[in-house]
Order: C-alpha cells, then structure tokens, then sequence
C-alpha cells in the first residue's frame, strides 16, 4: 500500500498525524463533549465526519492505522447510483427504485432491504458529490457490469476511474484537511478504540482509547459511529464467524473486528454467517494460512472450457466443471469441505488442452509441479490422492466415472465439454481454495442505522454503516456490482448530515 499525501499541494501524512497530535493533546485537557466520535477513518467514516463537520458538529475520528482512508488504498473503486451526472451525460434514464430491486435481486434476495433501500436512496447524491469533487469514471462508463457467467444490472449505473479507490480517496482529503485545520474533526491516527462507555439506562456515551504506552483515555460524544470496518485479516475471529479458515490475507490490515467487538460488547448482535461468499477458489503461495492469492487457473468455461475435472477431499465430483453461471460455480463449492478442492488432469491433456493459467507459459506452469506446494505430480491416481490428502478410492472412482461419461458423450453432471479421458500418467493436480477480502458477518441495524440488540430495539446513540454491517448485507450471498462502497460512502454521508448535532 503506497502512502500519499494527505492534502494535494504540501501536506503529507506526517502533516496529517501532526495535526492529530495537536487535536490529541487538547482532548486531555478539554471537558466538552463531541458531537460525533467516528471509530474508522474510512469508506464511511470519512464522508460521516466531513458532512457532519460541515453543518457545525465537532467530530472527533479514531483509527489505528497511520493514515486515513481505510479500504479505499486497496479497494477497485466501484460505485453505481442510479441518476448521476454519467449516466445523464448519456441519456440514460434510471431511479433509485430499479437500483434497488435490481441489487435485491442480483443479492439472491438475501441482502437487508433496509440497508439497500437507503444505500440506493442515498447513492445518487452521493456519486454525483464525488463526481463534482473531480472524480473521472472512465470514458466507456457507466457500464452494467456484466462478465462472463455472470448477468449484473439491466441498465448501466457502474462505474469507476482509472486510479480506483485511491482516485474516491483524493477527491475526498481535500474536502477534510481544511476541516481538521479549523478544529471542527479531530484526527485521531495509531489509536484504538477499546472500549463503549455507557450510562445506567444503557444509552452510548463516548468511547475508551489507547494509544501506544499513553494511560487509555475517556472521550464523551453524543453520538458514536462504528465504520471500523470487517474483519478479514483477523484469521481467528474470520474462522469463529465464518466457519471456514482465513486463507488469504488480501484484505485492508486494519481489518480485525474492532467494531464487531465494541457492539457485540454492549448489546449489539451479529448476522450473516450463511453469507460467506468464498468465489470459485484460487492457488494460494503456501500451505500455511493466511496465505496470499499465488495465481488463478482459468475456470470459467466463457474463457476456456474444461478440459480437467475437479474434486473434493473425498475424491468425489461436485459440479459440471463447464457450468455456465459463475453463481452456481460459487454455490457449489461453498458445500465443500473446507472450501478445498483439486483440478486434476492427467499427461495428454497438459500435452493437448489450451494453456491453463492465463499468462503462464507450458513450460512454467510444468516447473510448479512438486516444487510449489499448490502444484502436485504423480504416477498413479493413489499417489496422487496421496500428495493431495484427498481420499484415494474416491478418485479413483470419480476418474473412471468420468472416463465412462467421455466414452459415452454423456455425463451424469450434465457437463457437455468431454474432449477426452484422464487416463494417461503422470496425473496432475492443482490445489484450490475458496477465499474471501471481504467479511460477510456484521451488526445488525434498523432503518437509521442504529445498531440493534437481540430484540430488535436500537442500542442509543450507537451507529453503524460500511463493512462493520457485513458485506452480506448489501451483497448477500452473490456479486452486485458497486454494494460495497456504495453504501459504506452514501450510508456514511448520510449520518453525517442527518445525526441530530445540538448541544444541550
């Protein structure tokens, strides 16, 4: 991740972490109580404290990473509102409506209509903010965001620039910089907030931080908002909510939990652990996790059909390897254990099928095999279940079954791409694993956005929006193209104008 300047024009990070020691010094001494404490300085958090800031409120961030910004150093920068300035540059009609009977259904129905509802609502003004602040989609945008296997929305709403979320985060350091500036947000860097506070009747009021050796500090807000993220570089916790092991470490390193711990603390409850969306898998660089994304055998059938066959520990086939719809590739190996499966492939057809890894050279892609540990080679099928921990009769028998469907032309799966049988040695396979960046479980919340306890009544003056709500509750158990940062950057914004800011 590469560090940028904080304001455009002199002001770098340490600028930034300066004014923050600045603002750090005065919280010890100052009795007042802010109108917003934001724990993420983030996709949500960020727009939450600029607009908040804006109309009065004196809103102080806490994040424990160096600089702000979250997930947008690493994110895709993909947004999609219905009615913005792109889609109006090009005649293209649209409203928030189709947007979010669209997204519910792209979700499978399993994203929260609540939170979708309002993301939609709230994603046109909040595009079009960004769009006026100097954000350049791409020439061709918006798009459907449709792929190979995969049907997105009817009509374009896609979009994003060429510098991806760093592009979201550069039109948007500016607009806060003048705001830390004036002391209307302070900023709060290296600081983790370990701690609600709360009075008798249950109500939040402020949080409890620590900053490196410092004596953990009280700071009193009015109103506090959880934006700290998800928590898919925490392998323990992603392993209790998720039930599977945290395989790859590809996500924001800030992304621990924080504020699952801090809700769940007071009252607050989790959802979607069914949610786990794991994509159809990838090799990963070692056999100790978390690991990082090593590679990606082609396995959509658009691109280049299947010449190989795929199998779970138990040897066993677990769907038509040329299944059209990338969903149904998902789903299938989400009922697999461990999320764990091989490619497997016999001599003739490395010697006669198209290369198997875009980019990869025969040559390269055969120097793998035995010396990564993702790559495996042997002269008999046993030998070959034996290298792979999979069971052994179980591929034996799935191999045979399969060379029978070959013969035949018919395959009990249903698959229609039989070039040839696995039948000549040495066997290979590829070791795959499903994985995620994201974190599908969250806090449950109400319409506003307050989080909620078991019972369903909001905990007060505590609020949630971004990933800390889990991604499966604007994405549910699918892909719906821009309902990641979508909603985290409008949810956000909208906290930020509409939370009740007068003092007593």
């Amino acid at each position: 991740m590469k560090r940028r300047t904080f304001i455009h024009g002199g002001l770098g990070v340490a600028g930034a972490l300066s004014l923050a020691s600045v603002a750090e010094e005065s919280v010890a001494k100052d009795t007042n109580v802010y109108d917003l404490a934001v724990i993420g300085a983030g996709t949500a958090g960020l727009p939450a404290a600029l607009f908040a800031a804006r109309r009065g409120a004196r809103v102080v961030v806490f994040d424990r990473a160096d600089d702000i910004g979250g997930t947008l150093h690493l994110a895709n920068g993909q947004i999609s509102a219905a009615g913005s300035h792109t889609q109006r540059a090009k005649g293209i009609v649209d409203s928030p409506q189709q947007h979010f009977e669209e997204a519910m259904r792209l979700s499978n129905g399993r994203a929260d209509p609540n939170v979708v509802r309002l993301a939609t609502l709230q994603a046109p003004d909040t595009v079009n903010w960004l769009l006026d602040s100097g954000l350049k989609p791409l020439p061709e945008h918006p798009v459907t965001g449709d792929s190979p296997g995969r049907k997105a929305y009817d009509t374009p709403r896609y979009i994003w620039a060429k510098e991806e979320g760093v592009a979201i985060l550069d039109v948007i350091r500016p607009q806060i910089a003048p705001l830390v500036s004036s002391g209307h947000i302070t900023l709060r860097m290296r600081t983790q907030v370990t701690g609600l506070l709360q009075d008798q009747s249950g109500a939040v009021t402020g949080v409890r931080v620590a900053q490196g050796e410092r004596a953990e500090q009280r700071v009193r807000a009015r109103h506090v908002l959880l934006t700290s993220g998800g928590y898919a570089m925490n392998p323990r916790l992603f392993a209790e909510l998720s039930g599977v092991p945290a395989y790859s470490s590809g996500s924001y390193p800030q992304a621990l939990g924080d504020g699952l711990s801090l809700a769940t603390a007071v009252g607050g409850v989790l959802r979607g652990h069914d949610l786990h969306r794991p994509g159809t898998g990838s090799i990963l660089t070692a056999g100790q996790f978390p690991a990082t994304v090593y590679a990606r055998f082609n396995t959509v059938p658009q691109r280049r059909l299947p010449w190989e066959i795929w199998v779970n520990n138990a040897g066993k086939r677990f769907i038509r390897e040329d299944e059209p719809l990338t969903n149904q590739r998902e789903q299938a190996l989400l009922e697999q254990p461990q999320l764990r499966y091989q490619i497997v492939f016999d001599q003739a057809i490395v010697d006669a099928a198209p290369q198997q890894i875009p980019d990869w050279s025969k040559e390269k892609f055969l120097a793998h095999f035995n010396t990564h540990p993702m790559f495996h080679r042997a002269e008999s099928i046993e030998e070959l279940a034996a290298k792979t921990r999979i069971d052994g009769a179980g591929l034996r028998a799935s191999i045979e079954q399969y060379n029978v469907a070959v013969t035949q032309g018919q395959d009990s799966l249903g698959r229609r791409h039989l070039p040839r049988a696995i039948s000549q040695g040495p066997y290979y396979a590829v070791t795959h694993l499903g994985h995620s960046a994201t974190s599908s479980v969250g806090v449950t919340v109400d319409a506003q956005l307050r989080v909620t306890r078991k019972n369903g009544t909001p905990i007060p003056n505590l609020y949630a929006a971004g990933e800390v709500l889990g991604s499966g509750a604007t994405l549910g158990n699918a892909f719906v193209p821009g309902m990641m940062l979508t909603p985290a950057l409008a949810l956000g914004r909208w906290l930020g104008l509409t939370l009740p800011i007068e003092r007593a």
